[in-house]
């Protein structure tokens, strides 16, 4: 886990200067939950859909680190990815335990 973070780090240098309410936000945080969220539910382990999650993530930012004429790697983008993909990860998980309402 640390030789994963610290090659994110390396492979993001505009982690500082980028907002995180950039405008791709949305679309990371989009991608990397419905990515848990698959995942969880085709292994009944929410581990695996975070995994799952975490590695799209890291694989998009090294295809921008690789493609920097057209992509800018960011760490920013990489921590929404994954982040949204372990909290969905974990909802959707078969033994989930939380709120639950019904009408």
């Amino acid at each position: 886990m640390k030789k994963l973070i610290a090659l994110v780090l390396l492979v993001s240098t505009q982690a500082q200067a980028e907002s995180w309410g950039g405008r791709d936000k949305w679309q990371h945080a989009i991608v990397g939950a419905a990515t848990g969220a698959a995942f969880t539910k085709a292994t009944d382990d929410w581990r695996y859909g975070c995994a799952a999650a975490a590695a799209v993530g890291l694989a998009k930012e090294i295809y921008d680190s690789t493609n920097r004429n057209r992509h800018t790697p960011s760490f920013k983008d990489f921590a929404v990815t994954a982040a949204a993909g372990c909290g969905s990860s974990i909802v959707v998980a078969p033994n989930y335990v939380g709120i639950s309402l019904k009408f």
